[in-house]
């Protein structure tokens, strides 16, 4: 069995690290099972390395799998080298393309709010999309809270984008099954042969059963009481400590 495990809320509580995730991670390494930490955020893998090691938890780069990494991932299978990104410079460094402002083959959102990008951003991506160029995103979440309120988010935009357009934009974020997917391809193995462990019915084990894999509630971080009857996942338990390998 091969394993995609979710970071924030399983691994780690904001910036220390679960009680029992120190153990589980040397049970992987010293077993030699094969594993990916997957995340929605958009943060680079060496943020997230260097985040996990101050918690005490040491990964190489290379466990580390964001949305940006599976939309490269993506742009190499299908040959794209020029893109058009919305999103902040740092977001924009961690693609694999060029980012251009004409001739770009695929249109990546990542971040509305930080450039403050507005009404003449969404009609150009309108624009792409009715030409034909496929437009992917990092995430559909509409809103986020932050000091106590609601903010909007990209999702908001991509619904948007994809009622005016009647166009589908891909999602790369959990729990999308292209996201997975991208997962199942580092790992070199079939949904079957991988178990998702992640405290989140709606992303975490909602993503792992559309997409076919084995799928394990962790009773931490945003897990609450009824979940198991949300998601139904294929096994439950209270802390990595309790998962059998």
């Amino acid at each position: 069995m091969k394993y995609v495990i979710d970071i924030d809320g399983t691994l780690m509580d904001t910036d220390r690290c679960m009680e029992a995730a120190p153990a589980f991670i040397d049970r992987l390494e010293e077993g030699g099972f094969d594993y990916v930490l997957m995340t929605n955020s958009i943060k680079s893998a060496d943020v997230q390395v260097e985040r996990l090691a101050k918690a005490g938890l040491r990964v190489g780069r290379d466990r580390i799998l964001n949305p940006i990494v599976a939309i490269n991932r993506h742009l190499g299978i299908r040959g794209i080298r020029k893109v058009k990104v919305i999103g902040t410079d740092a977001e924009i460094r961690q693609v694999a393309a060029a980012n251009v402002g004409e001739g770009h083959e695929a249109v990546i959102l990542l971040d509305f709010e930080k450039g403050n990008q507005g009404y003449a951003v969404l009609e150009d991506i309108l624009g792409d999309l009715e030409a034909g160029i496929e437009v992917v995103t990092a995430s559909v979440s509409p809103w986020y809270y932050k000091n106590g309120r609601k903010f909007i988010d990209t999702g908001a935009f991509v619904r948007l984008l994809e009622e005016t357009s009647g166009k589908r934009i891909t999602n790369f974020g959990k729990p999308s099954k292209a996201y997975f997917g991208i997962a199942g391809m580092i790992l070199g193995a079939a949904p079957a042969d991988v178990a998702v462990i992640g405290d989140d019915w709606s992303t975490d084990v909602a993503g792992a059963r559309e997409w076919g894999a084995r799928s394990v509630l962790v009773r931490t971080g945003k897990y609450r009481t009824g979940d198991e009857e949300r998601g139904r996942p294929d096994e439950v338990v209270d802390s990595l400590a309790g998962l059998a390998l």
